[in-house]
């Protein structure tokens, strides 16, 4: 944008904001007690030729003018003072602004450095909030934080009272609305009321970043599990936007309008054709094809999955430059063959749901699609169907081929309980069995396994920052509690037999300090540890790479094989090469299962 059109959004700002204040600051400078000087800002904005010293005119005639007579003549003859709430904008840039009763200033703070630019040296005490918003709005555009590419913000409004929070919500939106749709700009606002609560200003504080975007981001990964909050703290408020909107993730709390710029990346059809050049294979030889918005060690990519002939591939392509930043291939002679039925075509999404629907004695219009996945379990291909409706969370996969329904669990949201309504009942793939769960009896309950696991810790409820993770969960043919949580400085990830109470896997981390290898059973240097027995052994873990890809050790060359942590597991990666390939292993450092295999042509 040039200077030009910055000068002009700046003027329209100030037009709009200056009222509000000028008539104060003009009543309060003709006072024979107080000094000040009046400024022109039409005429400081016409002296000024770049756009930064256009918002300097701005910001000081409408926040700093005659500020110690002003100040005084708000509050120099009554009580101090007392916040009545906090509004807090999210782009990347965060800033907080406290404001009383009468919506009048009494702080402005930055959350991160980038909100140290956007204040820069303005004063907004005792401002309006009109003012403020407006102010710190027309300096994000200056600043270059928001623009055609990132041009979504985040409006949270914090207030013990939920019927004042919601009008400050509806009217905050209106001024960041007003100040950015202008000039062509089409902006999008996500606004939100929190309510304040030590848990969330703890992880705030941790990462970094302001409670209404940790409470945002918290949202989206209990809407989609297969999200962290670790990949996502990162990304901008546009970023994120993205995210949740090419999943179609959706909360009745969080209201958004216009939608977030996808201009500054390459978009799907680029992602999806970079992913089909290193593959090989052409439009025509895919059955079927899937591409949504990720985020890997903190850049935005396009995840591309799809299915060419007996071969499943999955991409994650940069956003910005079409880069192929990680890819896997499951080839049918790895053992995951696809079965087809008569006439080798999938049922479609929309029957699957049908399916559900009838399985839980449900309408569409009672229900709320949260995850509507295509994938792979145990060989066979599935639908995973995920939603909720106003008092239960529902979990089920579909057989992609036959409809049959595959698993099926509610869970009562709100509360800890949760109901197996339908244990397995496809025919298993080859090699494989049904499972017939984890016996008859009662869970223990969500509030039982996190006694359990605090126990097993040595550490108290009143230690714990934030339970991150809280999940009845099918592990192994049993049904477990997955629960994670933190403290102050470390991490913990549990599973709990959801019958019996007993601690089947815990692992130990301290926060910002690498994981050490130790025993498997709590006794290593390191800060991690698990509960489930020895480590197999890098010869075992070999073993079993080799038998997986057929290949006999003596074929094979630059064998390399190395105990690492993956996503709170321990785990040894296996590579090597033979007969003109490459292959890439993860192997459960415990089990020995298989968790991931990788084969490319050795270039």
């Amino acid at each position: 944008m040039d200077n030009e059109r910055l000068e002009k959004r700046i003027r329209v700002l100030a037009e709009h904001a200056a009222p509000d204040k000028l008539g104060d600051i003009l009543a309060n400078c003709g006072r024979d007690d107080r000094k000040g000087t009046v400024i022109d800002m039409n005429n400081e904005i016409k002296k000024r030729k770049s756009p930064i010293k256009a918002i300097v005119a701005v910001a000081a005639a409408v926040a700093l003018i005659c500020a110690a007579g002003f100040i005084g003549y708000s509050y120099g003859h009554s009580t101090v003072p007392t916040e009545d709430a906090v509004i807090m904008l999210d782009v990347n840039p965060s800033v907080s602004i406290s404001v009383d009763a009468q919506e009048k200033v009494l702080a402005v703070t930055a959350l991160n450095a980038d909100g140290n630019i956007v204040i820069g040296d303005m004063d907004f005490t005792g401002s309006s909030l009109d003012v403020t918003v407006n102010a710190l709005v027309g300096s994000m555009l200056l600043n270059g934080y928001i623009d055609d590419i990132t041009n979504s913000i985040l409006v949270t409004v914090e207030n013990g009272d939920a019927a004042r929070a919601a009008t400050l919500q509806e009217r905050v939106t209106e001024m960041v609305s007003g100040a950015l749709n202008t000039d062509g700009l089409q902006a999008s606002v996500i606004s939100q009321t929190v309510s304040h609560n030590d848990e969330l200003s703890a992880i705030a504080q941790q990462y970094g970043i302001s409670e209404g975007k940790a409470e945002l981001i918290r949202k989206v990964v209990q809407l989609d599990p297969t999200l962290t909050f670790e990949a996502l703290v990162g990304l901008s408020v546009n970023d994120i936007s993205l995210i949740a909107a090419s999943r179609s993730l959706t909360d009745s709390t969080v209201t958004q309008t216009g939608s977030a710029s996808d201009k500054g990346y390459i978009g799907e059809d680029a992602a999806t054709a970079a992913a089909y050049a290193h593959a090989g294979v052409s439009a025509a030889d895919v059955s079927y094809s899937y591409v949504d918005y990720d985020s890997e060690n903190g850049i935005m990519v396009y995840e591309v999955k799809f299915l060419a002939g007996n071969v499943e591939y999955e991409y994650d392509v940069s956003a910005l430059d079409g880069t192929i930043v990680k890819y896997e291939r499951d080839q049918s002679g790895s053992g995951l063959s696809i079965s087809q039925n008569d006439n080798g075509d999938y049922i479609g999404e929309a029957a699957a749901k049908a399916a559900v629907l009838e399985h839980a004695g449900l309408s569409e219009s009672e229900v709320t699609w949260t995850k509507a996945n295509f994938d792979r379990e145990n060989g066979v291909m599935i639908y995973e169907i995920d939603f909720i409706t106003a008092d239960s969370e529902y979990d089920y996969e579909v057989n992609a081929l036959t409809g049959a329904i595959v698993k099926s669990e509610r869970e009562l949201r709100r509360t800890a309980e949760s109901v197996v309504t339908q244990q397995p009942q496809s025919t298993p793939a080859a090699g494989g069995s049904a499972s017939a769960g984890a016996g008859s009896g009662e869970y223990i309950g969500e509030e039982a396994a996190k006694a359990a696991v605090l126990e097993h810790a040595g550490v108290s409820a009143a230690d714990v920052n934030m339970w991150t993770k809280c999940a009845l969960e099918r592990e192994d043919g049993i049904m477990v509690y997955e629960l994670d949580f933190c403290t102050a400085g470390e991490k913990f990830d549990y599973e709990v037999n959801a019958t019996t109470g007993a601690v089947i896997k815990a692992e130990r981390e301290t926060r910002n300090s690498g994981a050490h290898g130790g025993n498997g059973n709590g006794n290593g240097s390191g800060g991690a540890w698990q509960a489930t027995g020895d480590f197999i052994g890098e010869a075992s873990a070999k073993s079993a790479a080799l038998g997986h890809a057929g290949v006999a050790e003596g074929d094979t060359y630059q064998m390399k094989v190395e105990l690492d942590r993956d996503d709170g597991r321990y785990i040894y990666e296996v590579e090597f090469k033979a007969n003109y390939m490459e292959y890439e292993y993860e192997i459960d450092a415990y089990s020995g299962a298989i968790l991931k295999a990788e084969s490319d042509y050795d270039d």
